[in-house]
């Protein structure tokens, strides 16, 4: 049997943001079901963590987003395990388009195996691990995430955990917290007068690049979070924007970079910052 496991999809209209193509949070929920079915085939599914009495966090999470998806796009979710060291591991991942096999997106994953009683770390039987593990996996460049200092021109904004972004666990679902990354970043360009319906006037919008997120602690449902943002670094055609999730009390949730380039809407070239939202995301 393979190492490596295959899964291919079909971009549903659903999955479209509102420039038309994947959005990054969708990349996310392609991961989680190609890690469910690939645990069915190898012996650690759904089912089979039930009556082991085991579950999954997610600590870290990189994706390199390097062509567009849109709709009706077919592709293969190619995933395997790079190492596993008693109760963690790192899984990679590959995405390539079915019929010319163009490389859409690549990342790496942090996981850690919990025990569903505890709620603390636990090993998953090593007879079920091997199925996972091969001697030269192929190993994608991956750096940990930065310490990130406070910004003095943060926006900050909250909002409350709804029933909806919750997933099985009763937990804040992985991807969804991509999703309060994204609307952070669209609300700090509108309040500099750049809200997302400027830039579809000049036929421009802000497509992600790179995704990176780190999960400390996960929210619950009815949870009043604080997410702040600032710009981390800009570039002619983009940047990189720091969004940081918290609890009331100060307690950190998860923090996400989101690498960025400005794209024509029609064609996904990318584009030069005009000079007005350059001047704004130097503030």
């Amino acid at each position: 049997m393979s190492k490596i496991f295959t899964r291919t999809f079909r971009v549903r209209w659903s999955e479209l943001d509102a420039s038309g193509q994947v959005s990054p949070a969708n990349y996310l929920r392609y991961l989680v079901e190609t890690a469910y079915d690939w645990g069915d085939a190898f012996g650690l599914g759904s089912s089979n963590e039930a009556s082991l009495g085991l579950f999954w966090l997610i600590r870290e999470t990189e994706i390199h987003l390097l062509r567009p998806l849109h709709h009706n796009d077919v592709f293969d979710f190619m995933i395997w395990m790079v190492n596993w060291q008693r109760v963690r591991g790192t899984r990679c991942f590959e995405l390539k388009l079915k019929d010319s096999g163009e490389v859409i997106a690549q990342g790496t994953q942090q996981i850690v195996c919990m025990d569903r009683a505890t709620q603390r770390p636990a090993s998953p039987p090593e007879e079920i691990m091997n199925n996972f593990r091969w001697e030269e996996p192929r190993i994608f460049p991956y750096k940990r995430f930065p310490k990130v200092t406070r910004s003095d021109s943060t926006f900050t904004s909250q909002r409350q955990v709804e029933w909806q972004d919750l997933d099985a666990l009763e937990h804040v679902n992985n991807a969804i917290y991509v999703t309060y990354a994204e609307e952070a970043a669209a609300q700090a360009l509108a309040a500099s007068d750049w809200p997302p319906s400027r830039l579809a006037e000049q036929r421009m919008a802000l497509a992600a690049r790179r995704v990176q997120v780190q999960y400390h602690s996960p929210a619950v449902w009815g949870e009043m979070l604080t997410v702040s943002s600032h710009s981390l670094d800009l570039e002619a055609d983009g940047g990189a924007r720091y969004v940081g999730i918290f609890r009331t009390d100060g307690s950190i949730v998860a923090e996400c970079i989101l690498d960025w380039k400005l794209v024509d809407r029609e064609t996904s070239e990318t584009r030069p910052l005009p000079d007005g939202l350059a001047e704004e995301l130097r503030k």
